[in-house]
C-alpha cells in the first residue's frame, strides 16, 4: 500500500474498509522507527520489514490486527489494551522519548487510548475524538469530555492526526472548540451527551 507523507519524518499507510483496518502512523527519529498503530489489514504492513517501536492507540482489532506480524523493537499500551495484546509496556502517565510525548487519552469511544505527540507540531490521537452509539444516538460522557478537553488543551502540537478521517489532519483549536460546544451541552444530573443521528 501507498504511504502517504504528512512531513518530513511523519507519514501514515491509510485506513481501509474492506478489511476495516486503522491509519497506522510512522514516525522515523534517530532512535528509530515508530509505528502508531498497526492496522488490520495485511497488505497496509507488507512493506514494514524493519524492527519497530509500537504505541497502540486502543486495543480495538482495527488498529492491533497486525501487531503479531511486526517485528516489534519496544510495544507501549495503556492497561485495557494490555489485557487483550497480553503485551507491552503500560503507559499511566506522560512519557518523552527525545521528541516524542506519550500520554493517556481520555475518550468516550473506548477505555484506555493513548495519544502520541511528534515535534510538539502534530499529535496521534486515534480513535479519541469519536463517541460510542447507544439507542441511535451517539453518546459522549460528560466526564471523559471534559477530561479529554484538558489533555488537548495542554498539547503543543497545533494539528491532531486523527485514524479514519480523510489526510488524517484536523487543527487542535477546531477539535477544541467542537469538544467545548459538546461540553457546554450537558444537562444536569446526565453524565452522557446524547447527539441523535
Amino acid at each position: 500500500m501507498e504511504t502517504c507523507r504528512i512531513s518530513d519524518n511523519i507519514s501514515y499507510i491509510p485506513a481501509t474498509e474492506a478489511p476495516l483496518s486503522a491509519d497506522i502512523g510512522i514516525i522515523r527519529d534517530g532512535a528509530g522507527t515508530w509505528l502508531y498503530d498497526v492496522g488490520n489489514d495485511p497488505q497496509a504492513i507488507a512493506n514494514l520489514t524493519g524492527k519497530y517501536n509500537v504505541v497502540l492507540s486502543h486495543f480495538h482489532e482495527d488498529h492491533t490486527g497486525n501487531l503479531q506480524k511486526l517485528n516489534i523493537q519496544s510495544f507501549y499500551v495503556s492497561g485495557e489494551t494490555r489485557r487483550h495484546t497480553g503485551m507491552g509496556t503500560v503507559v499511566t502517565g506522560d512519557l518523552y522519548f527525545g521528541a516524542l510525548h506519550l500520554f493517556p487519552l481520555p475518550s468516550s469511544h473506548c477505555k484506555g487510548c493513548l495519544g502520541l505527540e511528534v515535534d510538539g507540531r502534530y499529535a496521534f490521537v486515534g480513535d479519541a475524538l469519536y463517541c460510542k452509539t447507544k439507542n441511535g444516538a451517539y453518546t459522549f460522557s460528560v466526564q471523559l469530555v471534559h477530561d479529554l478537553l484538558a489533555v488537548l488543551k495542554k498539547l503543543t502540537a497545533p494539528d491532531l492526526l486523527v485514524s479514519h478521517f480523510p489526510g488524517m489532519i484536523r487543527p487542535r483549536a477546531d477539535v477544541i472548540a467542537e469538544f467545548e460546544a459538546l461540553y457546554a451541552m450537558r444537562q444536569p444530573g446526565n453524565n452522557e451527551i446524547l447527539l441523535r443521528q
